[in-house]
């Protein structure tokens, strides 16, 4: 019946897939644009024109064109970048050319052009925003780049040197005010620039005013001399509320008890409005809580008495756990909201609350089971459930399909692809989504998972939340390998696919900031330490953007993660992802506790939700291989709160 359902779709994808006989001509149309590209860098290769000509239908030869433009940029008016426009309004590309074009005509003065262009960008950068001012100022319109020119300087940053005429045009006409430079002097010192404050400062003329900023420079370097003396900062100062903020976000990097002592005593005496005072409360509270000390549930009840922050009640509920004090956390549960209170997280620990209360809690359990997230199957494991899928196949309409594959942008979106150009295939599919509803952006996500591009399709699936579509959302393109690299390293098979989906979704290229690669997503120095203690290949850093080589090296360290740490899979996938010193150091200061309890106090949240979501994933790919699932293993499982005695 499944082999049945899916004959429609196989033949709409074969349409997506070429016959080998148009492979190879595809791929000498690909060479053939690659180095008509390449020579349209250069302005006026006559091997554009040629090139262009042989590539008759192309999808990517807007691209040239664009690259053409691009290469004589300073030679070019507004009109050009709007003609292109209106040649190509679909492709991402334009709105490029005209948001370089804008940059480029401000540099060269020429506001006429520049204004053109200027009112047709979305986001204009602050260099273009001086630029607005300094073609208002061309076109004598004072008021409006005066406006601009206020705006901008109160910045808490350097702002561009293009902003420079703009702002000395604003400061020779006497509109820089002592307002300004105390505004731009507490932006600075909000955004902990002190310089940029003491330029600011220079520009006050007022007695009062420079009064007022020396108070706030001297509260940025010594904040605790608030908590001392209360009487130097009242709802007299017209920034009260502005000045104690900064006060204590200041003084929680050298004393995190003090500012949260300041912030208790003052916030209501100086009449911070409750929403200003949320982003504060929840911040010092969350660091307190997960410092683990022994008055940090006390200081958690002084900061929120009245359990209005979820956050923070949440954190109490989780500080009774560690001291096992049950009927603590089932009342702390209570008193979340009631959404909150209803969700997988905390139904699973009342639950447990009210069993080591000596309540029978197997129905509700069960009923948690039937959640497809990391605590619905905790649930399941408890109660001798079945672990809950929740699939829900996607119905492919083979027409819709068909329409989509058509669109010059999923034209366009499959060469790119097909190129290695990901950052430009995932403007085409940005750009096209928007038009789409969210059934065919479903449809577009299988067709470009079709393509082997998953990573897209993951991201599709969440973007048209398609949450149960199991198939887009999971898929397994490199099983083998995973399977020949877990038998090698004696870890489950579905294990190391569980971390790859969860730090690339199977991008082959991807990087992170911090310098880690592919699909496993290895730093160069793990890459090279796990290469040379288990004699694996590793040439040059390239090479860990080959599947091959990423995923027996990630496999590798994994499996050596999994020894070092006596087989837990817990510890081990939270040293993947923090490091092996971290979990070393969470271990000796709260390892005695509950597994599931521990897991619930990492302190990192990406750490805590990375470990749940490896673990579930492994358990969602587990299931739909057919093969026996587990979300814990045994020994594992009986390190559970709800097995331990009391």
């Amino acid at each position: 019946m499944k082999r049945q359902k899916l004959l429609p779709v196989i033949s709409t994808l074969l349409l997506l897939t070429p016959l080998s006989t148009q492979v190879a001509a595809l791929t000498q149309q690909q060479e053939l644009y690659r180095d008509t590209l390449k020579a349209a860098r250069s302005s006026d290769n006559p091997q554009v024109v040629t090139g262009l000509k042989q590539l008759g239908d192309y999808p990517l030869k807007p691209y040239i064109l664009y690259t053409q433009l691009r290469a004589k940029l300073d030679q070019l008016d507004a009109q050009d970048a709007l003609n292109f426009s209106s040649r190509h309004p679909d492709i991402p590309l334009e709105g490029r050319l005209r948001w370089a074009l804008a940059s480029s005509l401000g540099e060269r003065g020429d506001w006429q052009g520049f204004s053109q262009l200027y009112e047709t960008l979305d986001r204009p950068s602050t260099t273009q925003e001086c630029y607005a001012g300094r073609a208002a100022l061309a076109a004598n319109q004072l008021n409006e780049a005066f406006t601009i020119a206020g705006r901008l300087w109160v910045e808490g940053k350097s702002q561009p040197n293009a902003c420079d005429p703009l702002f000395e045009r604003w400061m020779q006409a006497g509109k820089l005010t002592d307002a300004h430079a105390l505004k731009r002097v507490l932006a600075a010192l909000e955004a902990g620039n002190p310089s940029l404050a003491k330029y600011a400062a220079k520009q006050a003329k007022s007695p009062a005013t420079k009064e007022q900023i020396a108070f706030a420079q001297s509260l940025y370097e010594n904040p605790l001399q608030l908590l001392g003396n209360p009487a130097i900062l009242t709802k007299a100062n017209p920034e009260h509320r502005r000045l104690l903020m900064l006060a204590v976000n200041r003084l929680r990097r050298s004393d995190l008890d003090a500012a949260i002592d300041l912030w208790v005593r003052d916030r209501d005496r100086l009449a911070v409005p409750l929403e200003e005072q949320y982003a504060i409360t929840d911040r010092i509270g969350t660091y307190k809580a997960k410092r683990f000390q022994q008055d940090s549930a006390q200081t958690l009840a002084k900061l929120d008495p009245n359990f209005s922050r979820d956050d923070l009640t949440g954190w109490r509920a989780r500080l009774a756990m560690i001291e096992q004090d049950w009927k603590g956390v089932e009342t702390l549960i209570g008193k979340l909201s009631a959404e909150e209170r209803q969700t997988e997280r905390w139904q699973y620990w009342l639950s447990v609350a009210q069993r080591k209360q000596g309540q029978t809690v197997n129905e509700q359990l069960k009923q948690l089971s039937k959640d497809r997230t990391f605590y619905g199957f905790l649930a399941a494991e408890l109660s001798d459930s079945p672990f809950s899928m929740n699939h829900e196949p996607a119905a492919l309409n083979e027409a819709t399909l068909t329409r989509l594959a058509n669109l010059p942008a999923f034209q366009r979106m499959h060469e790119l692809f097909e190129l290695g150009e990901l950052y430009d295939a995932r403007s085409e599919w940005n750009q096209i989504t928007q038009t789409l509803t969210p059934a065919e952006q479903h449809l577009a996500s299988h067709l470009v998972n079709s393509w082997g591009w998953y990573t897209q399709g993951i991201r599709g699936a969440i973007q048209s939340e398609q949450w149960n579509d199991l198939e887009i959302r999971f898929p397994d393109p490199f099983r083998s390998l995973f399977d020949t690299a877990a038998e090698r390293n004696g870890i489950t098979k579905t294990w190391a696919t569980a971390i790859a989906r969860q730090e690339s979704a199977f991008w082959i290229q991807a990087r992170s900031h911090a310098g880690a690669r592919g699909l496993m997503q290895l730093m160069p120095a793990t890459a090279r330490d796990t290469a040379k203690k288990h004699q694996l290949p590793l040439n040059g850093l390239g090479s860990l953007y080959d599947p091959q080589t990423n995923i027996d090296l990630g496999s590798a360290y994994l499996g050596e993660m999994y020894r070092r740490f006596d087989s837990n899979r817990v510890f081990a996938t939270a040293a993947y992802n923090a490091g092996p010193h971290r979990v070393n150091r969470w271990l000796r200061d709260r390892g005695e506790l509950p597994l599931d309890i521990w897991i619930e106090t990492i302190p990192f949240d990406e750490t805590r939700n990375y470990v749940q979501n490896v673990l579930s994933f492994a358990v969602i790919y587990d299931t739909r291989a057919g093969r026996p699932a587990q979300l814990l293993s045994d020994s594992e499982q009986k390190l559970l709160a709800f097995y331990q005695a009391d």
